[in-house]
């Protein structure tokens, strides 16, 4: 059994391990590779440093890329029912291969649906299980075009797992509260952003300030809720609105440019804006949100303002490395003074810059996570 060696710095403890028998983790996700917001930004990013580690990661998805497209869309109630059969018949198959592995990774649950049953088979295999979630996927928050399965929706499946697995990862001091009900083996990794790809780039001067928005359609109501302001600012202000989204949105009598999302396109587009914005509604799903969107931006330099609640307040220094707002008036002011002032702009998104560089790049946050893999381990020998 290798020594955990309590004292050594981490990135050190990490490159000593490198070089010691290689680690196998099977990663259970609910979604194919590269293809949702929270999996690219922990786990699958993760994954270049964990190899470089001594951790290697294989993924299975339990949703295929055909219903992953298919779930966000409208009705196709048969289709759903299908695609559903087929990813459970196809998890199944997933539960054999497990034996292959030192320890299992389940990011969020390992089924979409139904109760935590699949979890406590996997709880069988004697392999140390490491659980780890971004968001409050505890509430019962089913979206509109998804209502007819709000049935195979289970309020304790989160704890459930919890209370199955050996160590529990989560993204903030909210969630990890949470966690902390069902397993005391709680971590707090913030979702991160890898600062080798995400660089700066200089901005040419302008006559209108672009004003930027990123997210994927389920988060595109918080947008869409900040419309009338939206509106009075573009009456107010010089600027043009920009929308980062896999769908467009809905934004009547307000004048925006549509990027559609991709990979490829994600920095070049964010790059571009002048002022990112992460409004949000005040309540619990907003608590357990990472703050992502604001990352992000600030990884950019991209002065950002935030909704005035839950981990903004941990990420955003306001007035020194992003602004926080809660009323109207608020919003209209601190995005105002931004746009009236390139000075502020440039002094507020290096310091934003600095901040992901020291507290959230993808190498500090992996680094986090292979400690826990390897402490699951050594407490399962």
């Amino acid at each position: 059994m290798i020594p955990f060696h309590i004292g050594v710095p981490l990135e050190q403890k990490n490159k000593m391990f490198a070089n010691s028998k290689k680690i196998s983790l099977c990663a259970l996700t609910l979604y194919p590779h590269n293809t949702v917001p929270g999996q690219r930004y922990r786990i699958e990013q993760w994954e270049p440093y964990l190899k470089e580690h001594g951790i290697e990661v294989d993924y299975f998805s339990f949703a295929d890329e055909k219903l992953t497209k298919t779930i966000p869309q409208s009705g196709k109630i048969l289709a759903k029912i299908s695609g559903f059969a087929n990813a459970f018949l196809r998890r199944f198959s997933h539960l054999t291969k497990l034996k292959n592995y030192d320890a299992i990774l389940i990011y969020r649950a390992v089924s979409i649906v139904g109760p935590a049953f699949l979890e406590r088979l996997i709880k069988l295999s004697g392999r140390p299980i490491i659980y780890d979630f971004d968001d409050a996927i505890f509430l019962t928050h089913t979206s509109e075009t998804n209502k007819f399965f709000s049935w195979a929706k289970f309020a304790g499946k989160t704890a459930s797992i919890c209370r199955l697995s050996d160590s529990v990862t989560v993204g903030n001091e909210w969630l990890a509260d949470y966690a902390r009900q069902n397993n005391q083996n709680v971590t707090i990794i913030p979702s991160s952003v890898d600062t080798n790809i995400y660089q700066p780039k200089e901005k040419e001067s302008r006559e209108k300030i672009v004003v930027g928005w990123t997210g994927s359609s389920t988060s595109q109501t918080h947008l869409e809720m900040f419309a009338p302001l939206l509106r009075e600012l573009c009456q107010k202000y010089p600027i043009e609105i920009h929308v980062h989204s896999d769908r467009s949105p809905d934004l009547p009598e307000i004048p925006f440019v549509w990027h559609k999302w991709s990979v490829d396109n994600e920095v070049e587009v964010i790059s571009n804006f002048d002022i990112g914005i992460m409004p949000m509604p005040e309540d619990e799903w907003s608590l357990g949100k990472c703050s992502m969107k604001a990352l992000l931006y600030m990884s950019l330099a991209v002065p950002t303002v935030c909704s005035d609640i839950g981990m903004n307040r941990e990420v955003i220094r306001h007035g020194d490395n992003g602004f926080l707002a809660k009323t109207n008036e608020e919003w209209i002011e601190q995005i105002g003074n931004l746009v009236k002032d390139a000075d502020l702009r440039k002094k507020i998104g290096d310091a934003a810059r600095k901040t992901v560089e020291e507290k959230y790049s993808m190498t500090k946050c992996a680094g986090l996570f292979a400690e826990v893999v390897r402490k699951s381990l050594e407490k399962s020998k």
